[in-house]
């Protein structure tokens, strides 16, 4: 049998000591007799130790099935979470390279379901404390999908919901799509007038419904402007060089000589969802999250990637063909050329669309995107996914909740409830070895997880091994789909159609 003890603070594990047994009934440690009396009393008499142990011979949860292939590097100790709750642990692994765990901490009433994979691996972590029914708190259920990308041979892919920005489909919708066997909700989005439940392409106050509300780029095509400078996913489809920075966009419009900045792409004119765009937004041009700030005076340029008919706003829109050439002017409001795209203009931006309408030449736009503050080439290796705030960055917590937005100016029970209530979270990190970690913690539900403030949500990401982390949608969003499956308990009772996903594809 072997044995850990804990000593722990508020925060974190602080120290440990590894023991054995070195014949029925007694227990052993390394140094002399007398520090390990003086040590193990020490840690005994604080009321502030954990143990974890395991024995194959008398665990209360015997392993099930042979390990994994693929050697986890998840740390082993009871996540920082919760009072002195018990823990307990599975996994099993889904492809060479790919390890699906679930982390269960506190006594939940809710039975899991069946992980959707063989040979699954249980862990006894931790039984509990005796102080855990002073400190009540939890449940916390967390599902983990942790990556190797030296090992898995498939590749990462974003997915909008219905190949278009147009219309929302749910996580595990898109993971059948592509024949993933894993996918994790992505990007904040426009929820639209039809509600949570609704995939309807519907156009509202707030934009039409699907829109993601920051940064897309699609295999190096730029389909969503940034939200301000928020955090954004960058990948590449190898998986090797995923990275979280702080991510900006300036878009421009070009005809004859001249330029005129544009304010979007592939959004409603006038309705800016997270607000973070240019040109004198209403109330303001920095994020201001699950707010939709406004302009009437915008050019925002539309691409094949828009699916359906432009807006009908009161505007003036300029018709190009596949090569910029101008094919003629309209009312806003028409269909796309195939190939083509469109620039609707609204307020005095109108004079500027009529002076590129009329230039020699093309009319073209030109994207700029900047990540940390250098600017960044498309390339079609390269694709970006919305998210934030920021958790972890260089092994250190950073949250990024008021440079992201996500506390409103004026407002503080906004931020009371967003980031420091409890709620459903989906994460992503990657640890020093280069390992990809997809997490998502369920939340909402008292009879089986709480949800985590985004301040444990640093805490986890940290504790899990990331060297950098940020957040994803969360709230109804938050699914984990692995082999068809949804893993987690998502907290609307089902799954919430969304705007994009992260997609795991074998190969």
């Amino acid at each position: 049998m072997r044995c850990r003890l804990y000593a722990v603070t508020l925060k974190t594990v602080v120290f440990r000591v590894d023991l054995h047994r070195a014949a029925p009934g007694r227990v052993a440690m390394a140094g002399s007799r007398d520090g390990r009396r003086r040590l193990l009393g020490a840690l005994l008499g604080s009321g502030l130790v954990l143990a974890a142990c395991s024995d194959p011979g008398t665990s209360a949860v015997p392993p099930v099935g042979p390990p994994a292939t693929v050697t986890s590097e998840l740390n082993p100790a009871p996540l920082p979470v919760g009072w002195l709750l018990s823990e307990s642990r599975e996994r099993c692994q889904i492809a060479d390279g790919v390890l699906l765990h679930r982390i269960r901490r506190g006594s939940a009433s809710q039975e899991p379901a069946p992980l959707p994979c063989t040979d699954v691996v249980q862990e006894n972590q931790f039984g509990g404390g005796s102080l855990g029914s002073v400190f009540a708190t939890g449940p916390y259920a967390f599902h983990v999908l942790e990556i190797d990308p030296d090992r898995f041979t498939g590749q990462l892919e974003p997915a909008l919901a219905q190949g278009r920005i147009a219309g929302k489909a749910t996580t595990s919708e898109m993971a059948d799509a592509a024949g993933a066997i894993a996918a994790i909700n992505a990007g904040f989005f426009v929820v639209g007038p039809g509600g949570t439940s609704s995939r309807d392409p519907d156009q509202g106050d707030d934009g039409l419904a699907g829109d993601p509300a920051g940064v897309t780029v699609l295999q190096g095509e730029l389909v969503s402007e940034a939200v301000g400078s928020r955090e954004a996913v960058v990948f590449s489809a190898a998986g090797r060089d995923v990275r979280f920075p702080r991510t900006e966009t300036r878009l421009w419009l070009e005809a004859g000589g001249e330029s005129w900045a544009l304010d979007g792409i592939n959004r409603v004119p006038g309705a800016i969802r997270n607000c973070g765009g240019t040109g004198g937004d209403s109330p303001t041009e920095s994020a201001r999250h699950d707010v939709t700030c406004s302009d009437p005076a915008e050019l925002i340029w539309f691409s094949t990637d828009w699916g359906l008919d432009t807006p009908a706003v009161d505007g003036l829109e300029l018709v190009l063909d596949a090569q910029g050439r101008v094919m003629h002017t309209r009312p806003a409001g028409g269909s796309l050329p195939a190939g083509g795209s469109v620039i609707a203009a609204t307020g005095d931006r109108v004079v500027e669309l009529q002076r590129a309408a009329s230039a020699a030449g093309p009319v073209l736009m030109r994207a700029e995107v900047y990540m940390d503050g250098e600017p960044v080439t498309l390339v079609p290796e390269l694709s970006i996914l919305n998210g934030g705030p920021g958790l972890v960055r260089d092994g250190e917590a950073l949250l990024t909740d008021n440079e992201g937005g996500f506390r409103h100016p004026g407002d503080p029970i906004f931020g009371l409830t967003w980031v420091d209530g409890p709620n459903p979270r989906t994460m992503i990190g990657r640890t020093a070895s280069g390992r990809l970690l997809l997490v998502v913690c369920d939340g909402r539900q008292p009879d089986w997880s709480v949800g985590l403030p985004l301040r444990d949500a640093v805490r986890v990401m940290r504790h899990l091994g990331a060297v950098d982390a940020m957040a994803l949608d969360g709230g109804g969003s938050s699914t984990l789909v692995v082999n068809g499956q949804v893993v987690n308990s998502p907290s609307d009772g089902a799954e919430r159609p969304v705007s994009d996903a992260l997609l795991l594809i074998a190969r």
